[in-house]
This record gives structure tokens, sequence and C-alpha cells, in this order.
């Protein structure tokens, strides 16, 4: 299966947003649940993406080690 490429930024802006409605507002539970959500779903593709490049760096480092 073919991975989709994020695009970083717009995550990270998106994340953004919800920090701040969380934090600005009295938000109904439910809402504040479904934000946050969001928001940890959001961390982990981030999380994953950052692993992803770090790993390619590791391996153009290695290869010009080399």
């Amino acid at each position: 299966m073919a991975e989709k490429k994020i695009d970083f930024q717009k995550e990270i802006d998106r994340l953004d947003e919800i920090v701040s409605e969380v934090s600005s507002k009295a938000l109904p539970l439910e809402e504040s649940l479904k934000l946050y959500e969001e928001g940890t779903k959001i961390i982990k593709k981030l999380e994953e993406a950052l692993k992803e490049a770090s790993e390619k760096v590791e391996q153009i480092v290695s290869i010009k080690d080399k």
C-alpha cells in the first residue's frame, strides 16, 4: 500500500489551531475530546514523518562516510 505523504507545515498549523482553540475557550467536553483526539492523531503522523526523515538522513550520512 502506497504511503500518503503529509503536508508537515499544514499539520503543524492545524495542531496550533487546536491548541489555541482548546486553551482559549470553555468548550463542551465532547468537543474538547474530539479536538484532543484529532490533535493526538496529528502528533502521531508528525512523529512518524520525523522518524522517517531521520532514518533517511542516517542512510545518507552512512553512505557518505563510506
